[in-house]
């Protein structure tokens, strides 16, 4: 993650495993292909949440023009696949402290923080991570406020979700980054 970068959060909503749900994402994600822009999926882990995937997709700021599906807004299907796509929105990254995983045994978790939420050192305070990337809503109508990506040792997982599931309006889980093929 670069400064004067947006990144572009789509989650989607669906039974499919993961090889049927990448042959259906790669169609879409490919089109961003030679335009600079980085492509990460990610997928659920241990814990529950709607999302069972999630696409980031990170443009330079001065070629910001997102659209993951073509003539659509907010939360649409992928044609005739079972798949509910949420669009999150766009997203400036404020913290940065780590890129990918650090360490291998660094569990990924995500939170997802609603509008009303006007206390962010709550979330930095925290005990128990490694690291902290924090992503502040660019836009007004973007889905969320915030979303954080924390990477926290295997052993202070549930610990961190309990504290963070104490805030009134957030979506928090474990996401786990995929190797797919180049998109």
């Amino acid at each position: 993650m670069k400064k004067d970068t947006i990144s572009q959060f789509v989650c989607f909503i669906t039974n499919l495993e993961f090889e049927e749900f990448v042959s259906r994402w790669e169609p879409y994600a490919k089109r961003f292909m030679n335009k600079k822009v980085e492509t990460t999926l990610q997928q659920l882990g241990e814990t529950k949440s709607r999302f069972k995937y999630i696409s980031q997709h990170e443009w330079p700021q001065e070629d910001f023009q997102f659209a993951f599906m073509e003539g659509r807004k907010g939360s649409e299907h992928f044609p005739e696949h079972n798949v509910k796509v949420v669009q999150a929105g766009g997203y400036t990254l404020i913290q940065s402290e780590s890129r990918h995983h650090e360490l291998a045994e660094d569990v990924k978790v995500m939170a997802f923080v609603s509008h009303r939420e006007n206390n962010i050192d709550f979330y930095k305070q925290l005990p128990s991570y490694r690291y902290l990337n924090i992503f502040q809503a660019y836009y007004e109508s973007c889905s969320y406020a915030y979303i954080m990506e924390y990477f926290v040792e295997e052993a202070y997982v549930d610990d961190i979700i309990k504290q963070l599931k104490t805030r009134s309006g957030i979506e928090v889980a474990i996401y786990k980054e995929c190797l797919v093929s180049q998109v």
